[in-house]
C-alpha cells in the first residue's frame, strides 16, 4: 500500500494499518525481565519459595494428645542474581562503538568542506558518540530502536536558527511501541510511535505519533489532534531491529548459575557453624561460654563434630564452566582483574588482537546492521542540511560520505610506529601514509610539511 492509499483510508482503518507490525514482535516484558536482574526467577517466591523452619517442637500430654502444637516460621532463602546480560551487552557496545566510527568523504571543493564541517558540528552538538552507545545498547538488549530528528525552536541569540537539529531515541524500554510501515518494495514510507502521555490534570492518554516523508501526525486515543510538516525531504526516523537479543542463548545458563549460587549460599549458611553429634548420655557442660568447655559424659558416651563430606569443588567447577560458556557463546572476553592479572606485560598489541579476535568477528557481524543504520543517519543529515540551508542542497546530493565502525583495541604505540617506519623504509608506503599508520596526529598534512621542513634544514647544516 502506498502512502497516498494509506492516507485515503478512514481514520480508524488507517491507524489499524499503521500498527501492523511487519514481523513477530519481540516480547518486551520478557526482555526487560532478562535485563533487570531484580526481576529474575530467583526472586520469584513461587519459583523459589521461602523456607519453613521449626521454632518449637510439638508438646504432648501423657495420653498422647497434643498439649501445644509445633511452631514454625518462614525464613527467606538466599537469592543471588547475576546481571550477565548487562555485562555482556556493555562489553559488546564498548567494542563496537566505544571508538567513534570513522567518517570519510571525497570533499575537495570549499563548499564540500564547509558541508563536512556542518556535519561534524551536528555530531558534536548532539553528542552523537554517546548516542551511538545508547542506540547500540538498546539494539542488543531490546531488539529494536529508532532515532527521531527534529528542528528545535531557535534561541533569540542564535545566529543560525535553522541549524538547531536535535535527535531523540525511541525504544521499548523507554516506554515506546514502534511500528515501521513498509511499502511493497520494502521502503519505509511511515513510522509510528505509540506512547502514554499524562497531562497537567493527571489524565493519561495513549498517543500515536506518525511520521511520513512530509508530516508528523499525532493521534490521541484514536482521534487526530495535531498535524504539522517536519520540514525535511526524507522521513526523519532511522530504525534498526533484530530478531533476538544478544544474550538470548545464555538465558538458561544464567538461570542455572543463579540457582546454583543461591543454593550453595543456603548450604553454607546452614553448615557454617560446626554441629556436634553425641551418642550416649550427656550429663552437662562445665565452663559454659568460656574458651575451654568440658562436656560431662556417662555410660561410654561419645561426642564428635559432624563433618561435611560433600566437597564444594563440584559446585565451583560447574559455576566456572557455566560462566565461561555464557561468555564464549556470545564471543565476549572476560575482562576482569582475575582474568588479566597473570598476563603482566607479556602481551603485545598484536597478541591482544589475537586475544580479542572472537569479539572483533562478532563486531563485524554487528556492523551489518549498525553501519547501515549509521550510514542512513549520515545520508539523512546531509539531506536535512540541504533542506534547511538551500545553498548546500546540490552539494549534499553529490558529496559521498561513508562511515565505518572501528572496533575497540588495546593498542601499542611503539609497535604502530615501528610498523609505519618499516613500511616507509621498505618502499611499500609513502611518508604521508606512514604518518597515518603511526596514528600519532590527526593533522597529517601539517605534520608532513613540518617533517619536510626539518629535513631541509638538515641538508644545509
Amino acid at each position: 500500500m502506498t502512502l497516498q492509499e494509506l492516507n485515503a483510508l478512514p481514520e480508524s482503518e488507517r491507524i489499524t494499518q499503521l500498527k501492523k507490525y511487519p514481523a513477530k514482535r519481540p516480547d518486551t516484558q520478557s526482555l526487560i525481565k532478562d535485563w533487570d536482574y531484580t526481576q529474575h526467577d530467583v526472586f520469584d517466591e513461587e519459583l523459589r519459595p521461602k523456607r519453613r523452619v521449626l521454632v518449637k517442637e510439638q508438646e504432648e500430654n501423657k495420653d498422647g494428645t497434643i498439649k501445644s502444637p509445633a511452631q514454625f516460621r518462614w525464613e527467606d532463602v538466599n537469592r543471588m542474581a547475576l546481571p550477565l546480560e548487562q555485562d555482556i551487552v556493555n562489553i559488546h557496545t564498548a567494542f563496537t562503538v566505544g571508538t567513534p566510527p570513522k567518517i570519510t568523504a571525497n570533499a575537495t571543493e570549499a563548499s564540500e568542506q564547509e558541508l563536512m564541517e556542518l556535519l561534524d558540528g551536528i555530531h558534536q552538538k548532539n553528542k552523537l558518540p554517546y548516542d551511538n552507545k545508547r542506540l547500540v545498547r538498546s539494539w542488543f538488549a531490546e531488539c529494536e530502536v529508532a532515532e527521531y530528528w527534529y528542528v528545535k525552536p531557535a534561541k533569540e541569540d542564535d545566529p543560525n536558527p535553522t541549524y538547531r537539529l536535535k535527535s531523540m531515541i525511541w525504544s521499548p524500554f523507554r516506554g515506546d511501541t514502534l511500528y515501521p510501515y513498509y511499502d511493497e518494495y520494502g521502503d519505509l514510507i511511515a513510522f509510528s510511535r505509540e506512547y502514554n502521555k499524562t497531562d497537567t490534570k493527571g489524565i493519561q492518554s495513549t498517543r500515536l505519533m506518525v511520521v511520513d516523508n512530509q508530516n508528523v501526525t499525532i493521534y490521541s486515543n484514536g482521534a487526530q489532534i495535531e498535524q504539522y510538516p517536519h520540514g525535511f525531504s526524507k522521513i526523519p526516523v532511522i530504525y534498526m531491529k533484530r530478531e533476538r537479543p544478544l544474550c538470548d542463548k545464555i538465558r538458561t545458563l544464567r538461570s542455572r548459575l543463579e540457582v546454583l549460587l543461591s543454593n550453595f549460599a543456603d548450604c553454607l549458611d546452614y553448615n557454617f557453624y560446626p554441629k556436634m553429634v553425641a551418642s550416649g548420655e550427656v550429663v552437662g557442660v562445665r565452663n559454659k561460654g568460656m574458651t575451654s568447655e568440658i562436656i560431662q559424659l556417662e555410660n561410654d558416651a561419645q561426642v564428635s563434630y559432624l563433618t561435611w563430606q560433600q566437597s564444594p569443588d563440584m559446585a565451583k567447577l560447574e559455576f566456572d564452566n557455566l560462566t565461561s560458556r555464557c561468555y564464549a557463546l556470545t564471543n565476549t572476553p572476560q575482562i576482569t582483574f582475575e582474568a588479566l592479572q597473570g598476563l603482566g606485560n607479556t602481551l603485545s598489541g598484536k597478541a591482544f588482537k589475537f586475544m580479542f579476535m572472537g569479539t572483533h568477528m562478532a563486531v563485524s557481524n554487528h556492523a551489518e546492521t549498525i553501519e547501515e543504520f549509521l550510514q542512513r543517519r549520515i545520508n539523512f543529515l546531509l539531506s536535512a542540511i540541504g533542506s534547511l540551508i538551500p545553498k548546500y542542497a546540490p552539494v549534499a546530493k553529490r558529496l559521498q560520505v561513508n562511515i565505518e565502525i572501528v572496533p575497540y583495541m588495546i593498542d601499542s604505540l611503539t609497535e604502530r610506529i615501528a610498523d609505519a617506519v618499516s613500511a616507509v623504509q621498505g618502499g611499500v608506503a609513502s611518508l604521508k601514509e606512514g604518518i597515518i599508520l603511526a596514528g600519532i596526529t590527526d593533522k597529517v598534512d601539517e605534520e608532513l610539511a613540518q617533517i619536510e621542513k626539518e629535513k631541509g634544514k638538515e641538508l644545509f647544516n
